[in-house]
Parts: structure tokens; C-alpha cells; sequence
């Protein structure tokens, strides 16, 4: 194989200067760093009402900040920090981005009406009730609020999540560090949660990364050899994001560079361009989640309508990958897709008090049934651990 051309995508608008932080500069790229994480930002608008709202989601990767007109009803801007989110920090990474983003964003806090926050449950037990609206220079009147968590294990990310899907009896996931699925039925949810290796969020691979802006997002293999890639935000590429390394594997197996139970045949790693590679490392932790993913998967009730969201599903070629990886039922095959429901369903419970409340039933409801699933998931992981199955 060669390496080759690089294909850019224009697929966001990036702004370049941040103003706000302590960052080291890396503005030709769109990208600012604070200390180890990295900040990307969107604006969607040039207009705005002074009815605003935020809907704040956070993984223990990334934490976004999506800006939202109450009026107007549409995105309004997006920002982003990557990397290193725990329990300790998550606070301060929170209000220091949200704070700098209004101010490079032109938003004064008045017009900020909400701010509904979704996050793993051990962040949201250190964060809730220490958020105030006077840290964020919000009016005193602003509500904010956390979505409920299901479960210890199922975080009110999940919760949120649930809320857009459509009505009558469906299956969904959403891939991440945590796998979270679930079924609706007439009775109601049941979910579970199994944990990953990060291969399907970019935190566990070598130079993994979010989908932001400078990630590689898509690989493929012309007739003659070359590799070609693709780059979210029309510029340099900083990282390889879990769709890309996906496919990279799916190049490997068709070429015989790897054979299906998972070993590199004739290489230590596979180049795509000058800096970045998936090596035998990455290789096994996209094989373990591609194994889990269907392990859990392959447990839930067969539906005609199932729904998939995470990193992987920028486009549809995060969905191709997966079918050619083995890693879903055939039911899935076909799945509606999306890369971030969990921002959607804050969105939801912004604009309409009563949504909220419907996450608050469905928390109150929903039976969390990772304990009963678990011994058929762990035979259904090994099973599933070879390419081939």
C-alpha cells in the first residue's frame, strides 16, 4: 500500500481565535489547548434572539457546550474540550469553557434562560448542587438542571438519549467508553451497560481522537493502492478519529494485512499520511468493542426500528464499517444514526418543561437489567471476538 492524497471536508465553520483562555497556539489547525485538553468551536449563525439556552454534554473525553435560541429554534454555536474530563477537574473545565465561550461568542448572561447538563453519574455527584449561577455570571433567575441518571451505571447521558427516540417499540445504543442499550417495549425501558475499551470514542486508540475538527474521519483504498482520507474541518490532520480506524481495520482484513483473529500478517502498523497509524494495539481494541458491541447487542429483542449514536457516526460510513466489521445484527444493519443524541435530548428539555419531566419518568422506570444479561454477554463476547463472526 502507499500512502497518498488527503481528501478535506469543509464540514464545519471553526473560528481561530480564542481570546478567553490560557492556550498555547495552534490556531492555524482551529485548534487551542488548555494545558493537556484541546478546545474546538463551531458558529452556526450569525443571528440571535436574547432567549438563549445551553445544553452542556459530558464524556469522560469530552465536554460540549452547544448554544441554543429558544426563539428562533436552532443551533446557534458549539464548542468543545477534549480530553482528560474527570470527576476533579470537570467543574473548573466546565466553567472556565463555558465563561470564555460566551464572551468569544458575543453572549451576554442575561440572554442565557437554561442550562440543562448531562454527565456520567460519577461526575454528575460531584458537580450537582455545586454549579451555580453566579460562577457562570449567569442572573440569579437561571435554571439549571441535571438530566436524571437511570442507574449508577446509566448515566442521565442515556436518559437524554432515550428521549429522541421515535415512538412504539425500538432498540438503541450509543457507543462510547460505556455501551449503553436498550429496548422499548409496551412496558417501558430496559437497558444495560457494558464497559469498552474506547475504540469506538477514541480514547482507546494510540492516536485517537474525538470527531472534532482535525481528526481523520474517513479512509478508503483506491484500485491502486493508494490511501485515501479525509479530514473533518478542511485542515491539518491531529488525530484519527474511531470511524477512520474502523475502517482502516476493514482496508487490513480485505487486503490480507490482517487476518481475522486480529493479527497484523506482514506489518507492525498501518500508516494513513506522514503522522498518524493504527497499530496492533488499536487493532485490538477496535476487536474487543467490535466483539462487545455485538455480544450486547445480540441480547436485545429484534425490532424493525433501532437507532445508533456515538463518535463513530459522522457519516454513513461509521455505519458501513460497523456492518463490515461484524459488529452488528443484522437487524442493526440498517439502523437511523446519529453522532450525538444525548445533546439532542438536552435540547429537548430545554425548549419544552414537559420533556424534562418525561426524563424524569423514564429514570424513575426504566429497569436497568445489565446484572441479569451479563453471564450471556460474556459467552456472546467470545463468540464474537473473531472478524469473521
Amino acid at each position: 500500500m502507499k500512502e497518498g492524497k488527503v481528501c478535506k471536508t469543509g464540514r464545519y465553520t471553526v473560528f481561530r481565535d480564542c481570546g478567553s483562555f490560557s492556550v498555547c497556539a495552534e490556531r492555524e489547525k482551529g485548534i487551542d489547548v488548555i494545558e493537556e485538553q484541546r478546545v474546538f468551536r463551531e458558529k452556526y449563525r450569525g443571528e440571535r434572539s436574547s432567549g438563549m439556552a445551553i445544553a452542556c454534554d459530558i464524556t469522560p473525553n469530552l465536554i460540549s457546550v452547544v448554544y441554543y435560541d429558544l426563539e428562533l429554534k436552532h443551533r446557534y454555536a458549539r464548542i468543545a474540550l477534549s480530553g482528560g474530563i474527570n470527576a476533579e477537574n470537570a467543574k473548573e473545565l466546565l466553567i472556565r469553557l463555558m465563561i470564555g465561550s460566551m464572551r468569544e461568542f458575543g453572549l451576554p448572561g442575561a440572554a442565557i434562560r437554561a442550562v440543562g447538563i448531562a454527565a456520567p453519574f460519577y461526575i454528575e455527584c460531584r458537580l450537582d448542587g455545586e454549579i451555580s449561577a453566579g460562577e457562570l455570571y449567569l442572573a440569579p433567575d437561571t435554571d439549571i438542571f441535571f438530566v436524571p441518571y437511570i442507574s449508577a451505571g446509566i448515566s442521565g447521558r442515556f436518559t437524554a438519549s432515550l428521549l429522541t427516540l421515535p415512538d412504539g417499540e425500538c432498540a438503541a445504543a450509543d457507543l462510547g467508553r460505556t455501551l449503553c442499550i436498550a429496548h422499548k417495549g409496551a412496558d417501558g425501558f430496559e437497558c444495560a451497560a457494558f464497559s469498552m475499551m474506547g475504540a469506538f470514542d477514541g480514547t482507546g486508540l494510540e492516536s485517537g481522537m474525538a470527531a472534532e475538527n482535525g481528526a481523520i474521519d474517513s479512509v478508503r483504498r483506491e484500485s491502486d493502492g493508494t490511501i485515501v482520507y479525509e479530514v473533518v474541518g478542511d485542515g491539518d490532520s491531529t488525530g484519527i478519529s474511531p470511524c477512520a480506524a474502523a475502517m482502516a481495520v476493514g482496508i487490513m482484513l480485505d487486503t490480507g494485512a490482517l487476518d481475522e483473529d486480529g493479527i497484523l500478517t506482514d506489518r507492525d502498523l498501518f500508516a494513513i499520511g506522514e503522522d498518524f497509524f493504527v497499530s496492533q494495539t488499536d487493532i485490538r481494541a477496535v476487536q474487543t468493542d467490535k466483539a462487545r458491541l455485538a455480544a450486547a447487542l445480540s441480547l436485545l429483542p429484534k425490532c424493525e426500528v433501532c437507532c445508533l449514536s456515538g463518535e463513530m457516526f459522522t457519516t454513513s460510513d461509521g455505519l458501513k464499517a460497523l456492518n463490515k466489521l461484524n459488529a452488528l445484527p443484522k437487524w442493526f444493519s440498517n439502523a437511523a444514526f446519529c453522532r450525538n443524541s444525548t445533546e439532542q435530548g438536552i435540547i429537548m428539555c430545554l425548549e419544552n418543561p414537559s420533556n424534562l419531566e418525561k426524563a424524569f419518568e423514564i429514570a424513575k422506570n426504566s429497569k436497568d437489567i445489565t446484572e441479569q444479561l451479563f453471564h450471556k454477554f460474556d459467552k456472546n463476547y467470545l463468540d464474537f471476538l473473531s472478524f469473521s463472526t
